[in-house]
């Protein structure tokens, strides 16, 4: 595969072949390494230019395309607004610009990159291959006794890597489905990838994501799934999947920590939640004090993200904390864009993602389309304990993922390999 991916790239004009090589470089930076992103993003920004002056929307998707770039500029212009009408002014609102909405800003500027489909099979392919591969070493370092569950051999495993494994779980699975002949081949990464969750990882939210995502999968996809010879496959690989987190001590451990966790901060007082740090507590701290700076903020505009830190401490030192370095970030993007955009900025950030999924539903290739909409899916859920826009890494995944599967008209997955590049 990687072969014929360099053998396509050779029929490419030269500002693609360059943004294929550099879309490459950023599926395998993206999980390892911060200055490798930042430094593969920036490369692909200079290719843009040429981009634009040969894109042409296709008809059938330029009214929904357009319509989520102009949602995308409308979410930044309210961003400056927000800061704005807090008091700030030139340098500090282009770099708050810079920092909040570099994310989003990119899918509008390199559409017409990855428009080209082998532009954005390139990075696909490189990504899944990253983390197939890193999940695998991470789960023969962890069984073997090398490292501890739970750990992990690289120092940037980000936040999102429990979603990253469970999107790709599906994505792999719904190849399967429309392309049963691959097997093994398909079969093989998905087990690794559901291994690694079970019994190398220790992200709480992937264990629900892949309840959650096993359930809108399902959904998408019950014409198929449970009806015929596929309804007997479909109830063995889900008793499977059952089976092997009831026989991970991880999972049984973690989960049981929850359900603790949540336990302990309804019996503590407000002082003793902001002193006593736990994955689950101090999160569950962060929503009260958040919740409470948002009562105090005006509703429409938000108290801008520049203002948004000092605030954010000043409410949880009211409330006994003492410790300022962990009160910066709510770990719950919803909340946060709620309290730093107002519910207009909550408004368009919503329905960005809306129109994502109406995109994502119009595409002909059945595993683009469902698999898109399982990767927003899980996006939107995992940011209800976790943040896009604080965090570079989960951004840019974002980033790249919405691109890959919207703005090629097709990536051909669901064809034969012959066809498929």
């Amino acid at each position: 595969m990687f072969l014929r991916l360099l053998n396509n790239m050779n029929s490419l004009p030269l500002h693609l072949r360059l943004a294929s090589l550099f879309t490459i470089c950023l599926g395998m930076a993206l999980l390892t390494t911060v200055a490798g992103t930042n430094i593969m993003v920036l490369l692909l920004l200079f290719t843009a230019p040429w981009a634009w002056m040969r894109f042409r929307v296709q008809e059938d998707s330029q009214r929904l395309a357009m319509q989520l770039w102009w949602l995308i500029i409308a979410l930044c212009a309210w961003s400056i607004l927000s800061n704005a009408a807090a008091g700030y002014g030139g340098k500090e609102l282009f770099k708050a610009l810079l920092h909040d909405m570099r994310t989003f800003a990119f899918i509008v500027l390199l559409w017409p990159v990855f428009a080209n489909p082998q532009v954005s099979r390139s990075a696909l392919w490189a990504l899944l291959g990253s983390v197939v591969a890193l999940a695998t070493v991470n789960l023969v370092l962890t069984v073997g006794g090398y490292l501890p569950p739970g750990q992990y051999f690289w120092s940037t495993a980000p936040h999102l890597y429990g979603q990253i494994l469970v999107g790709f779980f599906f994505l792999l699975a719904q190849m399967l489905l429309a392309r049963p002949s691959l097997s093994w081949r398909v079969i093989l990464p998905m087990a690794l990838l559901l291994m690694s969750l079970f019994f190398a990882s220790e992200r709480r939210t992937g264990y629900l994501q892949l309840a959650a995502g096993f359930v809108v999968w399902t959904g998408l996809n019950h014409k198929r799934l449970l009806v015929g010879k596929y309804k007997w496959w479909f109830i063995l690989g889900a008793l499977a999947a059952f089976v092997a987190a009831l026989a991970s001590p991880i999972v049984q451990r973690r989960m049981a920590q929850v359900v603790f966790e949540v336990q302990q901060f309804l019996a503590q007082t407000p002082q003793e939640r902001t002193a006593k740090e736990t994955a689950v507590g101090i999160r569950l701290q962060y929503y009260v004090s958040v919740w409470e700076l948002i009562k105090q903020s005006n509703l429409w505009l938000g108290v801008g993200s520049i203002n948004f830190p000092e605030l954010f401490w000043q409410v949880n030192e009211k409330m006994g904390g003492i410790e300022r370095t962990l009160f910066s970030n709510p770990h719950n993007e919803y909340l946060y864009t709620l309290a730093t955009k107002g519910v207009v900025g909550l408004a368009f950030y919503l329905t960005i993602f809306g129109q994502a999924c109406r995109l994502a539903w119009g595409k002909t290739d059945n595993v683009q389309r469902v698999g898109l909409l399982m990767f927003v899916f899980l996006f939107m859920l995992s940011i209800t304990t976790n943040s896009m826009m604080i965090d570079m890494e989960e951004g840019h995944f974002t980033l790249l993922i919405l691109l890959v599967f919207l703005a090629p008209k097709s990536l051909g997955l669901a064809k034969p390999p012959t066809q498929t590049l």
